[in-house]
């Protein structure tokens, strides 16, 4: 099969598992916007090599290679079903967000990070409890709402940019002990916050 003569019944099976893949993945990560072609090309193999054998007109085997399926999933971004931004692409009605129930959750979450100020607990205790999952907090950091400075401490992005203008605001020598003393926390936190504030040899007097 040539990349200038796409089978018809070939087009609306690539059509049906592109647009199914990117359901699944809105589902899955629903604070995304989009994912890359070369991701989504993989996603439709997958799920195509998982289609049981039939005999139905309609359950044949996807035979298009890659360069014929990035056609496909062109054409339905010129005939808006799909968005495109350079080299990622997602549904067209997809509204990144999460559901009620979970963006309570979610905002239960900040909410007790803010109460804790320089010195959180950890996130994926509080996401345990609160019935939030590992991927929704991996998005939360991808989408900078909230900020991962070290293993297990985050901070959200509201608080840590305070931290980090009060940090650099200060005067004289900077450490860890002075961090630990100022605002109040102990002295791993602070040792992140030094690193995060003033990486390598920016770093001014650490003990």
């Amino acid at each position: 099969m040539t990349i200038g003569a796409i089978d018809p019944e070939q087009r609306r099976l690539a059509q049906r598992l592109v647009l199914a893949a990117l359901r699944r993945f809105h589902r899955g990560q629903p604070l995304s916007v989009d994912l890359r072609m070369d991701a989504l090309v993989s996603r439709v193999r997958t799920a195509a090599s998982k289609r049981p054998p039939s005999r139905h007109r309609g359950a044949a085997p996807l035979e298009l290679e890659d360069p014929e399926l990035r056609r496909v999933i062109d054409d339905l971004v010129t005939d808006g079903r799909l968005t495109r931004n350079g080299r990622r692409v997602g549904l067209a009605d997809a509204r990144p967000g999460l559901d009620p129930q979970m963006d309570e959750r979610v905002r239960t979450l900040l909410d007790g990070l803010r109460a804790a100020r320089a010195e959180p607990p950890r996130v994926d205790g509080i996401a345990a409890r609160l019935g939030i999952p590992p991927n929704v907090i991996d998005q939360l950091r991808a989408a900078g709402t909230l900020r991962q400075i070290a293993p297990g401490i985050d901070y959200p992005a509201d608080v840590w940019s305070a931290l980090h203008d009060r940090i650099t605001r200060m005067s004289g020598p900077i450490h860890v002990g002075r961090l630990r003393d100022e605002l109040h926390t102990s002295r791993r936190h602070a040792e992140a916050i030094l690193a995060a504030v003033m990486p390598g040899p920016g770093r001014r007097q650490r003990r």
